[in-house]
């Protein structure tokens, strides 16, 4: 199976120079997500031997933090806009301040992709960020346009201290998103061993099959993660030791 090198899933900021010399963060358009040479054809997702629920992005404006999941490779080509310099952009820096988030209509505001702050913050492994979006009362298991939940970001990216946090503010550990995936398989695609640890130990269960029947073990397999597939197989062993 052949598929892209990118293993997490976030909102990318990019800085250009502005007239004035400041550096400002910016955002790929949607429309330049398939600039650079593709890897796999878009229906080679679905064989008559083997699916992925990692399939080719489909570009949609409502779907900026979840493209790679689906197996694209994103462009680095940047397009200012001055919308870029925002709130939640601000957040995935780790660059917010409780006077920011006061200054917001609520604290789970949504950008213009149906995200919060909590999930770019997550996304990007900002822990004390995170800490304090989620000490302004932020929703640890807002769901986004897919489904996705701040615990499948950070999992998906190997923020294994953000992972910790989220599940002990009481995240969701076996949330699926719209294609069925738990954080447990997108700790596993990304092969970020501490990640699948944490999440099996709070409860995570492995045996969970997305729409395309697909497990945490399998996907590991399948992308060669093979930290993550060890921490999982032993996982399953202590758990027949303990029999």
């Amino acid at each position: 199976m052949e598929i892209c090198d990118e293993q997490d899933i976030k909102p990318i900021i990019n800085t250009i120079s502005a007239s004035n010399g400041i550096q400002v963060p910016v955002i790929p358009s949607t429309s330049e997500f398939n600039t650079v040479p593709k890897k796999w054809s878009p229906g080679s997702w679905q064989d008559g031997n083997r699916k992925s629920a990692f399939q080719p992005y489909k570009q949609s404006l409502g779907t900026v933090l979840t493209n790679l999941q689906r197996g694209n490779t994103q462009a680095e080509t940047p397009i200012p806009q001055e919308a870029d310099i925002n709130f939640h952009t601000r957040a995935g820096q780790g660059e917010i301040t409780e006077a920011d988030i006061k200054s917001e209509s609520g604290v789970d505001v949504l950008d213009s992709d149906g995200l919060t702050a909590l999930h770019w913050a997550c996304a990007y492994g900002q822990i004390t960020t995170a800490q304090l979006l989620i000490r302004c009362g932020a929703q640890v298991d807002k769901l986004g346009p897919e489904g996705e939940t701040p615990l499948l970001l950070a999992s998906s990216g190997g923020h294994h201290e953000v992972v910790r946090l989220l599940l002990n503010e009481g995240a969701n550990t076996n949330h699926v998103d719209d294609v069925g995936n738990t954080a447990l398989m997108y700790a596993a695609r990304g092969n970020h061993p501490h990640c699948c640890n944490e999440l099996l130990f709070r409860g995570a269960d492995v045996s969970v099959e997305n729409h395309c029947n697909d497990n945490a073990y399998n996907l590991a397999i399948d992308f060669n993660s093979n930290l993550a597939m060890a921490v999982i197989e032993n996982y399953l062993l202590s758990l027949l030791g303990s029999m």
